[in-house]
């Protein structure tokens, strides 16, 4: 099949969502911040940099 479960990690509070590409976003749960980045580890860097948020659930 042409589709596969989506991965995803939190960091910092914030989730890394693995996109096509192979990408990654850092969201907030509501919207998407910044760009997309080509390795999670840039992600988690970036969500690192970002003020520290507490995890919800969803």
């Amino acid at each position: 099949m042409g589709w596969k479960t989506q991965k995803f990690e939190y960091v910092n509070g914030y989730k890394i969502i693995e996109i096509d590409g192979p990408a990654f976003q850092v969201s907030d749960g509501d919207s998407h911040l910044g760009e997309p980045f080509p390795y999670s580890g840039e992600a988690a860097a970036y969500a690192n940099s970002l003020p520290k948020r507490e995890r919800h659930c969803g």
